[in-house]
């Protein structure tokens, strides 16, 4: 490179000034419109450590903590972080007990542990998927699953799914509690009604139309009966403020929903509620009756 340049420096001495005085062509469109090149980061990393945890029979057991990660950093639309700790046991231990914590690995579920996060697309994109721990939830409207954990047992380790798509006035998000046992499940369809009579609006989902439904199938830490929960709202937002560091909603909504198949088991909601978001504030506020 540096050779390169010093040669073309003297070249550019010898020359008739007629020549250096040339102006060079502009780039050409093609070259000018090419999109920039996306940037890749990885990180990989081992960290280890001795750790004392309390066994069922209180007995304390001594482990040695070894955690690999992997980070893949692909841009918006692509993100992985694999890991997961992996306890080797040093002493003490119930009869019978292995090397590894028999708690952290004795369900198909727990295996999930190792994707802590992936991201491919994002809300911009028509369709999304994210996948990892889910910590406080909500579908939608919040009105089937609100602030849901799939990770409040310590000796459970499933990881969750989240899908996303969009097409015309719809709006679809789906999601499952676990991805390898298929626990807590569910989807709501929303159907934005100013973009279905007048087109697409500059904020989409001011007048929406939702129906939910959820299925719990089967609880791993004791038996349990299935469930099945569906429901329909509307929602209408009064005020909505947005810039690029803040944001104010303000919103009314009201809706009916139950249990399929069972006589009986339907109710009404109606309420209202405000978001407000701020580099130092984040609410989200509802007041609703519920019959």
């Amino acid at each position: 490179m540096h050779v390169a340049r010093k040669w073309a420096l003297w070249l550019w001495l010898l020359l008739p000034a007629s020549v250096g005085a040339e102006t060079l062509p502009d780039a050409s469109p093609l070259e000018e419109e090419r999109p920039p090149r996306r940037e890749w980061a990885y990180l990989l990393r081992l960290e280890a450590m001795a750790l004392t945890l309390r066994s069922k029979t209180g007995e304390d057991e001594g482990f040695m903590q070894m955690e690999p990660t992997v980070v893949v950093d692909g841009g918006a639309t692509l993100g992985l972080n694999l890991g997961a700790p992996v306890r080797w046991r040093l002493w003490n231990g119930d009869k019978g007990a292995g090397l590894l914590r028999k708690e952290d690995w004795d369900t198909l579920s727990d295996w999930g542990q190792w994707v802590r996060f992936l991201r491919l697309g994002n809300e911009a994109t028509p369709v999304a998927l994210w996948a990892g721990a889910m910590d406080s939830y909500s579908l939608l409207s919040g009105h089937l699953v609100r602030h849901y954990s799939n990770r409040g047992n310590p000796d459970q380790h499933p990881a969750g799914g989240v899908l996303t798509a969009t097409a015309g006035p719809f709006y679809l998000e789906g999601f499952t509690s676990d991805v390898l046992g298929l626990r807590l499940m569910g989807a709501e369809v929303a159907l934005d009604l100013q973009h279905l009579l007048s087109g697409r609006p500059s904020r989409p989902g001011r007048y929406a139309l939702a129906l939910s439904a959820v299925h719990d199938g089967r609880r791993t830490d004791g038996p349990s009966r299935t469930v099945t929960l569906a429901h329909l709202d509307g929602t209408a937002v009064l005020v909505a403020r947005r810039d690029k560091a803040s944001g104010f909603e303000a919103q009314i909504f009201a809706g009916w929903g139950g249990r399929p198949g069972e006589g009986g088991a339907w109710g009404v909601v109606a309420g209202a509620g405000v978001d407000a978001v701020s580099p130092t504030l984040d609410l989200r506020a509802r007041l609703e009756v519920r019959r």
